[in-house]
Formats: C-alpha cells, structure tokens, sequence
C-alpha cells in the first residue's frame, strides 16, 4: 500500500512536467505503443498484484545460474577471489541456466508519422526525428553509423550556428535494444524556440537528404573521426565504460577482445563509406518527428 501511493504521487507529479509527458509519447511512437513502453498511471498502480509480484521475484532469483558477475575498477584478483567465493559462489544455483532470450517484438513505424505535443507555458521546444536504423551486430557497421552520427552531430551544430543563430543543444545516436531485432532508429534531438522549431526541423531533413546524395568532405569526416577518437580515449579510462562494454560482449557472445581494436575501425571510416552509411540507414519513407510545444493561450 505505501509503494502504490507513492508511485501514485510520483505520476500524479510527472503528468505536470512537459518534459515527462514528451517522454513518454515519444516512446508510444517509436514502439507503435508496445507494452514495455508503456508510462505508468494510476490504474496501471492500482492493478498491481502483490502476490503475483513476490512470486516472480523468486523465481527469477531462486537459481544463481542465470546470473553473470561482471568486476571492473582497481583490484587484484588474487585478493578478489576470497570475496567471490564467500559471496558469490556461496549462492543458491540450480547449476544449469534456464533463462532463454525472447524477442519481444518491438517495431519501429513501417511509414512517416509526425506527432505534435502541446504541453508547458515556457517558451521552449523539443524535436525528436527519428530514422529507422536496424545495423547487424558487427563492430564495423556500428563504427560506421557511430560516426555518421558524430558527422551529422557536428555539421547540425555548424549550421545552427551560422545559418540559423540558434545556440541550443543537439544530440544524435544510434538507439538499439540488442539483440532485440526492429525497433533501432537514429535519433536527431534539439531544443529550439518554438517560433523555430519548424524551420530547424526542415532544416535537419535537408542536410540529411544532402549528405544521401554527396559524400561528406574529408574535413567533416577527419572532424568526426577526431570526436569519435577522443570519447573512446576518454571512456576506457571509466569503469562504467568496462562494464558496459563487457555485459554487450556477453549478451552478444561477441569476442571482448574486440573493444581493444576500436581505434582501428575508427581510422578506417572514409566519406564513401559514411556516404553508403546515410544512404541506407536514414530512410525517407520511414522515419518520425516527435515535437513538445508550449499549450496554446487559454488551454
């Protein structure tokens, strides 16, 4: 009773913020509304069954054999591997694992849909596009889209700056739940004034369309291969970047060795390949524009 009404208060609380409800119909469109993207309510808290809760909380913790530990940070094996014994081998283990993979169906749209969230009082828009992207699971063509994304990142930046005299951030990645198959799409987010927005979006579908038809000039390429080098210098210095990278090398039965060649892949991206790489993963016929304006006077 205490967890329901605090979940209640906490959606109650979120219903209010335009960022939360942007959120979450951003997450309705991309998923064409699949359950696991579906925003807690009050009726969804209501029906929650604590018997049905416990149960499964047991089951999935009753055998430690579909458990995987991962140890990253400064320490010496010799001296972790008491600690692993007492804590880790010492746990409850059905020996043999009985946890199996399931794809849950997850889609992206198969067309163009455009969705439009009137929500807040502050003059200040978002923009999500998004550009279905389902790239196999392979160290290559992640490095590739990796990098047209850092090339579009960079050049978006360029051209709010000096076309539009916008000054507000812009991100874009690769979204993909691996190994779940289908749903991955390339996001290109901004904030803009919402007398802008428009224009910024249309702005971003061209250079798009441009870099489909011409290959991108060796100057934003070396540019985005330089900020790809940088944040991989950067991140295996982290223990957060370790760990990430270890938990997909399992889950994907991919070789871990292959973290240590990033920078190779990285010096082998050329324009002609970005190029074949913008070609065929930011399809025209199959994207969305998900955008947060402010409520009309009155509302």
């Amino acid at each position: 009773a205490l967890i329901k009404r605090q979940l209640e208060a906490a959606v109650v609380n979120r219903l209010s913020s335009p960022g939360a409800v942007f959120g979450d119909k951003l997450g309705e469109v991309l998923t064409m509304g699949h359950y696991t993207s579906r925003p807690l309510t009050v009726e969804r808290i209501n029906a929650l069954d604590r018997a049905a809760m416990v149960s499964f909380y047991r089951e999935r913790f009753a055998s430690a054999a579909d458990f995987r530990f991962f140890m990253v940070g400064a320490f010496k094996v010799d001296e972790a591997l008491p600690m692993i014994t007492r804590y880790v081998a010492s746990l409850p283990s059905a020996k043999t694992p009985a946890s199996r993979f399931k794809d849950v169906g997850i889609t992206f749209p198969p067309a163009v849909v455009r969705v439009r969230v009137e929500k807040g009082k502050e003059p200040k828009s978002q923009a999500v596009i998004s550009y279905f992207a389902a790239p196999p699971i392979e160290d290559t063509d992640h490095t590739r889209v990796e990098a047209v994304t850092q090339l579009l990142q960079i050049a978006r930046r360029d051209i709010l700056r000096e076309e539009l005299g916008e000054t507000y951030s812009v991100s874009v990645g690769l979204s993909q739940l691996t190994p779940q198959r289908g749903g991955g799409h390339i996001d290109i987010s901004f904030s803009a004034s919402p007398d802008n927005v428009d224009k910024m979006i249309a702005r971003v579908q061209q250079e798009v369309a441009r870099l489909q038809t011409t290959a991108p000039t060796e100057d934003l390429t070396t540019r985005a291969k330089e900020t790809a080098r940088r944040a991989y210098e950067t991140s295996v210095k982290q223990n957060g970047f370790w760990l990430g990278r270890l938990q997909s090398a399992k889950l994907l039965e991919r070789d871990p060795l292959l973290i240590l060649s990033r920078l190779q892949r990285i010096d082998a991206v050329t324009p002609a390949a970005l190029h074949e790489t913008f070609k065929k993963y930011f399809p025209a016929d199959r994207h969305t524009i998900v955008t947060l304006v402010p409520e009309k006077p009155g509302l």
